[in-house]
């Protein structure tokens, strides 16, 4: 009886350590992408993950198993790094790739470096927009290194959006994603960013604006689709 019941026990551990060795092979295929924004920024990125998903399920053969999950949160800077934490500990699943999304908006300079580096240190990678995300989603349209704020940015992303027959723009959309790609260049909006980010320098990111490091996921996600 005794010899059965630590069989059973020896099993049992034996199960455990092999999920955890299966969670730890196929972490570098697992996003954790948290963003401040509770709509626009999930949106956009779901829509990227419906791609790869998209693709990945027509395969024959799928090699590796992308999983991505995103959370919106309306959570500020320094509440987003330490939420991100809160997460990750109370998780089972092992994270290869961490993500932090947020935009410089109001914050002090400070508030908006500080959560920079503090994602940093975690080892955390940050997409950040100064001064917000729909930076990014105007360089799909045009290459745009006036400094002018995110109400500016709306403004035109809403002239745009008109041209183009879709109403004015609404930072809710949910096919965001696919608008920007399929009425502007994603590969223009990479190839922007990264101008932008040489123009500005070796200088804090709260002073680099306009300016977003978006395209650096984005670019990493494209992978998953191109390849």
């Amino acid at each position: 009886m005794g010899s059965d019941r630590e069989e059973i026990f020896k099993k049992i551990r034996g199960n455990r350590k092999e999920r955890k060795e299966n969670n730890r092979k196929l972490a570098p295929y697992r996003y954790l992408i948290v963003c401040e924004g509770s709509k626009t920024e999930p949106n956009y990125f779901m829509g990227i993950r419906d791609k790869i998903n998209s693709k990945y399920k027509q395969s024959i053969r799928v090699e590796k198993q992308i999983e991505i999950d995103i959370k919106g949160t309306g959570r500020n800077t320094n509440d987003l790094v330490r939420y991100v934490d809160e997460i990750i500990n109370r998780s089972a699943v092992y994270y290869g790739n961490v993500w932090v999304v947020f935009d410089k908006d109001d914050f002090t300079d400070n508030q908006f470096n500080s959560a920079i580096e503090q994602a940093k240190s975690k080892g955390f990678k940050v997409a950040w927009s100064n001064e917000a995300i729909e930076l990014w989603f105007i360089l799909h349209f045009e290459y745009l290194q006036s400094t002018i704020n995110r109400e500016e940015y709306i403004k035109k992303l809403s002239q745009k959006f008109r041209e183009l027959g879709f109403g004015k723009y609404e930072k809710n959309i949910k096919n965001i994603f696919d608008i920007l790609t399929e009425c502007g260049s994603i590969d223009n909006a990479i190839d922007r960013a990264k101008k932008l980010l040489k123009m500005h320098g070796d200088i804090p990111a709260s002073k680099m604006k306009p300016a977003t490091t978006v395209y650096q996921l984005v670019e990493e996600l494209l992978q998953y689709i191109k390849d």
